[in-house]
């Protein structure tokens, strides 16, 4: 890190607990989506669900370049991934490579398929987390639906001896999934040290609707975000209910491969657009009519906005 990110990052945290409408800081956190398409059909997921009601596309290598140029260079952690499998994006080596070299740490998610190591290494990403659906293909289709747990298995071990060739300090992650259908081979989860990850780590199922509770949360609710008592009475809500404050509308911002810019991660469907970052000056966004309504929304209406119905809150973002 160094001292303009740590200088915005003061003046994110200044401004979020005033609950200030404008941020005196420049987000710290991006989240940039190479593309919306994906390979796989996980229908909890908006896109592998196909309602994710925004047009597809793919981001181009000089277009992303403007985001990175025009966000600032104050950001610290970029997460390369979003509505889609970024793999897909056959320019996303050179979009990893150009970022790290503007010192951000690039964080890459994947389904672990559309993966060539060689190349990916080569880019000198920052972290490459594999997610998968279960430990044989039986149950990884199950949710992964159209999922090649072999190919995906196959990839990370490619990486990681590519990683271990190159001496490599990128950090290789799996994560689990854990549902109702996988939950018995949650024991079984250290057997996939042997391929040379640095961590294995299981993921608690996100789900939009009681039904897809009913379907996919695991029968303990250890790994639960969602109330269990309410949960058995039809209502399903989270945990931890945020009251009338978010955080991380001041560190983070998300935009999309057509550059539009959106507060929040769990905007999907693109439904609170603060601009455009092709059109218009990230600046003159961050602190525009609609971020300065959304954060006075936030800020007292809360309760009453949809977008936040089943977020358990975010916290401070970490700087590297």
């Amino acid at each position: 890190m160094n001292f303009r990110q740590i200088n915005n990052f003061g003046l994110s945290t200044i401004s979020a607990i005033d609950k200030s409408q404008r941020c005196l800081g420049l987000p710290v956190h991006l989240t940039v989506e190479p593309t919306n398409a994906c390979n796989l059909r996980c229908p909890v997921c908006e896109t592998g669900a196909g309602i994710l009601n925004r047009p597809k596309g793919i981001l181009s290598l000089d277009n992303f370049k403007r985001i990175i140029d025009t966000v600032g260079p104050q950001v610290n952690t970029l997460l390369l991934y979003y509505m889609g499998e970024p793999f897909l994006n056959e320019d996303l080596p050179q979009m990893i490579n150009y970022a790290r070299h503007k010192g951000i740490y690039v964080s890459v998610c994947t389904n672990g398929e559309p993966v060539d190591a060689t190349e990916i290494i080569g880019s000198q990403v920052s972290e490459v987390n594999f997610q998968i659906g279960g430990l044989t293909q039986k149950t990884h289709e199950i949710y992964r639906r159209n999922g090649d747990l072999a190919l995906t298995l196959k990839n990370l071990r490619l990486m990681a001896e590519e990683k271990l060739r190159r001496e490599s300090k990128v950090r290789i992650t799996v994560g689990f999934i854990v549902m109702r259908h996988n939950e018995h081979e949650l024991a079984e989860l250290d057997g996939l040290k042997i391929l040379g990850v640095d961590a294995v780590q299981v993921i608690a199922p996100c789900v939009r609707t009681i039904r897809q509770g009913m379907e996919y949360l695991p029968e303990s609710d250890k790994y639960w975000y969602y109330d269990r008592k309410a949960f058995e009475n039809g209502v399903l809500k989270p945990k931890v209910i945020p009251h009338d404050r978010c955080w991380w509308i001041y560190y983070s911002t998300v935009i999309t491969w057509d550059g539009d810019v959106l507060p929040c991660c769990r905007d999907a469907q693109g439904r609170h657009v603060m601009g455009n970052v092709f059109k218009k000056d990230f600046a003159e966004i961050w602190n525009g009519e609609e971020y300065r309504h959304f954060r006075d929304d936030i800020a007292n209406l809360q309760s009453r906005m949809s977008l936040c119905r089943l977020c358990s809150g975010y916290g401070v973002p970490r700087l590297y």
